[in-house]
């Protein structure tokens, strides 16, 4: 999914400025409270500054100075695309189209920066280690846009990025310390330590973390990046593999082992794995965020440190269960209604509902009692039509694939997903943990499935005026410890709440909600006792 640069017709009028000063006049004219309305305008003149006849010093100036109203108005403007689901729409896509091109620019009009010091500016060079650090910063900040949208990032990113951190090698500066103040809370940062960044975060499995993980990750390396060192000589042999980056390549890091014996650099991790574990410990005795973690619970931090430690430090060697090789086609059902439908083999109906005349006249002829029903009937059949293929499984979950252009219904990380094979009266309920969509434009997603059989059940809040709704019943899975649950629309859940339960024709009963067990965009899942 390549980015399309913005075109330039947004700003057709040449750069309003040619000086430090001018740059800082204009910004004060800016809705800079507002992002939607002054982010076309910043874009455009960080288009229009490369090809700018003023001089490269003065390049450099204004690019620091748009520096933070970018941020601020990229901030704005990812909110509008981030979390959407896969793939996106018109919409959804000129918007992230439009951020991921505004970081490019930044990136490579820092980057003609570099160009220019071996040309008609040699007095940059006193600046090189700000200028390289500011071109790796923007684009890792682009490879990051890709990770929140699930998709692969493009080989041109990854050699851009290479080639920056080896420039500062060979120019001796990847540890000389760069102030950058924009957004995170150490100021001071290296060409090392940004590079090592970059890479970390593409090694923490981001197919594997929500949108907020992905945040709180990228926030906790601007505090551990320079934990890391880089390296063109093997490190001792260990335990564990080692990881290691090939510069020439296409690609982030990965196992060293498979790296050719030239031109790499291999990640030296043992004080980032010494601080996570350090973390880890004081974690029992402290909370979150008087570490400096952030607001979230401390069980979510013990989760997401342990899967950066063996991410990062252990290989990605943490998969419990063996998986074995299939090529099964299945059905998708991607929300609890069609799941409902599919488990019944009839639309939804309020429990009790007596049928009228009319109503049983038309059932008989046409199989359902309203014109209404035929289109929600219509609508729950329409989504389930797309077929999957699961590639591999295990015994808690499966890896099923779809081409982009072949979908439906948009997928979301943590979706609830059903999946039925055609020959088969069974249906599997698989929650979305990993997902991605690769260059060629293949959607991956990694299931961790629900096990047990689902039942199609009604419920309603016991309040005497509410009607029922779909959810479904999965039994105690004793293996794992996990009782019995029910899974209800999104918005359903509340500790201690008393729920109406209809199954099939059998006499009504109630239920009281207990812990929350699982929730998505189109799920929640808790435990329950009988009332």
């Amino acid at each position: 999914m390549p980015a399309e640069t913005p075109p330039a017709a947004d700003s057709p009028e040449p750069l309003p400025f040619t000086d430090a000063p001018g740059c800082q006049a204009w910004l004060a004219r800016l809705p800079l409270t507002d992002p939607a309305q002054c982010h076309a305008p910043l874009a455009a003149q960080a288009r229009l500054l490369a090809a700018a006849a003023i001089a490269p010093s003065a390049k450099l100036e204004i690019l620091e100075l748009l520096q933070e109203p970018v941020v601020e108005a990229q901030a704005g403007m990812m909110k509008r695309c981030r979390g959407k689901p896969i793939p996106f729409d018109a919409s959804d896509r000129q918007v992230w189209d439009s951020v991921v091109g505004t970081w490019s620019t930044m990136a490579a009009a820092y980057d003609a920066l570099i160009d220019a010091m071996a040309g008609t500016a040699p007095e940059l060079a006193a600046h090189a280690h700000l200028i390289c650090q500011r071109a790796l910063h923007y684009t890792a900040h682009a490879m990051l846009e890709y990770c929140h949208i699930y998709h692969a990032v493009g080989g041109a990113l990854w050699q851009q990025l290479h080639r920056l951190y080896v420039f500062s090698e060979n120019a001796g500066l990847s540890a000389t310390p760069v102030t950058d103040s924009i957004g995170r809370p150490p100021t001071s940062t290296t060409c090392a330590a940004t590079y090592a960044h970059a890479l970390l975060m593409h090694l923490a499995q981001p197919d594997a973390l929500t949108g907020e993980q992905l945040d709180i990750v990228d926030r906790w390396l601007d505090r551990w990046e320079g934990l890391v060192s880089l390296s063109p000589e093997p490190l001792p042999r260990g335990p564990i593999p080692a990881l290691a980056v090939e510069v020439s390549s296409q690609k982030g890091a990965g196992l060293a082992r498979h790296m050719p014996a030239a031109g790499v650099r291999h990640l030296n991790l043992e004080s980032l794995g010494r601080t996570l574990r350090q973390t880890a410990a004081a974690l029992k005795q402290q909370t979150p965020a008087s570490l400096g973690l952030g607001d979230l619970s401390r069980e979510a931090c013990e989760k997401l440190l342990a899967q950066l430690h063996i991410q990062w430090c252990a290989a990605g060697t943490g998969r419990a269960d063996e998986r074995t090789p299939a090529s099964i086609k299945v059905m998708i059902s991607p929300n609890i209604p069609s799941m409902h439908f599919h488990l019944t083999g009839k639309a939804f109906r309020q429990p009790g509902g007596e049928l009228t005349a009319a109503e049983r006249q038309r059932l008989d002829m046409f199989g359902s009692v309203s014109e209404a029903g035929e289109k929600a009937l219509a609508s729950q059949r329409s989504a389930a039509q797309e077929t999957w293929v699961i590639v591999n499984q295990s015994v808690s979950g499966f890896l099923g694939t779809t081409r982009e252009g072949d979908v439906v219904n948009r997928i979301s990380h943590h979706q609830l997903v059903a999946i039925q094979p055609p020959a088969k009266k069974v249906m599997y309920l698989g929650i979305v943990q990993r997902l991605n969509v690769d260059e060629a434009g293949t959607i991956w997603i990694g299931l961790r499935i629900v096990l047990g059989a689902p039942q199609a059940v009604a419920v309603r809040i016991t309040d005497g005026s509410a009607q029922f709704d779909r959810a479904l019943l999965m039994p105690k899975d004793a293996a794992r410890k996990i009782p019995a649950s029910i899974i209800l629309m999104p918005g359903w859940y509340q500790a201690n709440r008393a729920l109406g339960l209809q199954v099939d024709k059998e006499k009504p009963r109630r239920i009281t909600l207990q812990a929350l067990l699982d929730e998505g965009e189109n799920f929640e899942r808790a435990t329950y006792i009988a009332a």
